[in-house]
């Protein structure tokens, strides 16, 4: 058995933890009569009270997160908090050695499940290999698929060629079962945008001799939030994998270019603004380097299509309405109504445009569409049922859009704003997406 693979929000293994941890947890808090009337409330109140500082700081005080979470996240961590604030009064209360060793583990199988009832909420790492960094799929850097048998990547695409359609595409014997994930580094030379490590998803039917001429998918991450997120915690190279296998190994060339910044203070809005051109970035420096590199999407626009989830949602939605030219078509997951940044938006205006409402109106989609046309475009924007605070922004987008005369649809996903959705966004709608990017239909 392959533990890397082994699931840890589905399945047995959570459901044993959470018996253990619900044993460790009676035991902690059993014992004698000082034990129970004293350590146990004691313990109990000041776990809540801890639960509700951190509540406090994160939202209220420092808006963490940039959205609140739901409530029953922090009553998890108070799980974790109680189980080690009664590590030292279980100690006291039992006389044999054997059982004072057992204590420590005891509360940490307890922290292990209230972390892993916090990860559940989100599903973020679906594995446990996901927990320490692996994605589930072969990867390369860019020079390495270079130096490999096949070549220079860069197929020789004829303009006067039609692009490949399932239709009259026939898999070469050479094609794999499986794509492959190129690591690369994406350079800046019309926007000078600072960014990291990008990701490359090529499908078997780009692998085969000859290539087929593939569209393009550019998907942006979370914030906090990196672009390995889609292949680690999102599995969108093993979905893609599986799409492929049922469409002659026909699929988008994904894209994960860093559009975040991670951890930064004021992460760059997929605008163009005083803290970066990440705009320009992502809508000509990045479709430039892959038909450069890879020779993807060079007929027309029809080719391309973008999406994301939360922070990515809104770049995703960003981008369609301001350069409609390159991303005829998006699907923007659980994104928000328009940028924002956890310090508040008169501080956003401040950092990014000087403090003018008007400069930041010039680039803000809702503002955007009243003022321009779309014919070419069309779009999904998918929300999580369970999920009121970016619903309601959802719905908000959709019904602008819909006002503005644009080709959208609506659609509630399953779960919160988790993977549950995001990845709902993209799976359920890839069969669209092809028809879309001309693959298809």
């Amino acid at each position: 058995m392959n533990l890397q693979n082994l699931a840890i929000t589905t399945g047995v293994v959570p459901v044993v933890l959470y018996i253990l941890a619900a044993a460790a947890l009676i035991w902690l808090i059993w014992g004698r009569r000082r034990h129970l009337s004293r350590w146990v409330p004691a313990a109990v109140l000041a776990a809540g009270l801890l639960s509700a500082i951190i509540w406090v700081l994160c939202e209220p005080v420092w808006n963490l997160w940039g959205s609140p979470l739901p409530k029953r996240v922090y009553a998890y961590a108070g799980l974790g908090i109680l189980a080690l604030l009664l590590v030292v009064p279980k100690i006291r209360d039992l006389r044999r050695l054997p059982a004072r060793i057992a204590v420590l583990p005891a509360a940490l199988v307890v922290v292990l499940a209230s972390g892993s009832l916090i990860n559940q909420n989100f599903e973020y790492y679906p594995t446990l290999g996901s927990v320490f960094g692996d994605t589930g799929v072969k990867m390369e850097t860019l020079d390495q698929f270079k130096s490999q048998e096949r070549g220079d990547p860069v197929p020789d695409v004829k303009p006067s060629e039609p692009p490949t359609t399932l239709a009259d595409w026939t898999p070469p014997e050479n094609m794999p079962d499986q794509g492959t994930v190129v690591r690369a580094f994406i350079p800046a030379p019309i926007s000078h945008e600072v960014s990291s490590t990008a990701f490359v998803y090529l499908p078997p039917a780009y692998l085969a001799a000859p290539r087929a001429d593939l569209p393009v998918l550019v998907l942006i991450h979370g914030v906090p939030g990196e672009p390995v997120d889609w292949l680690r915690n999102g599995r969108i190279a093993e979905f893609m994998d599986e799409y492929a296998s049922e469409h002659k190994g026909l699929a988008p060339i994904i894209v994960m270019p860093d559009a975040g910044a991670k951890w930064a203070n004021y992460p760059p809005l997929c605008m163009n603004t005083k803290q970066g051109q990440a705009g320009r970035y992502l809508s000509e420096d990045v479709p430039n380097w892959v038909k450069a590199t890879f020779g993807a999407g060079r007929h027309s626009s029809r080719q391309w299509a973008i999406g994301g989830f939360s922070y990515g949602g809104t770049c995703a939605m960003q981008l369609a309405m301001n350069y409609p030219e390159v991303y005829p078509t998006f699907i923007d997951s659980s994104g928000e109504n328009q940028p924002t940044i956890r310090q508040g938006h008169q501080v956003l205006l401040q950092q990014y445009f000087g403090g003018s409402a008007a400069e930041f109106k010039k680039q803000n989609a809702l503002d955007v569409i009243k003022t321009r046309k779309y014919p070419d475009t069309a779009g999904i924007v998918t929300v999580g049922a369970g999920d009121p605070f970016f619903r309601a922004q959802g719905v908000q987008v959709y019904q602008a859009m819909k006002k503005a005369g644009i080709n959208v649809q609506f659609q509630e996903a399953p779960g919160g704003h988790a993977w549950t959705a995001w990845k709902y966004g993209l799976e359920n709608n890839m069969d669209w997406l092809m028809g879309r990017l001309g693959v298809t239909g």
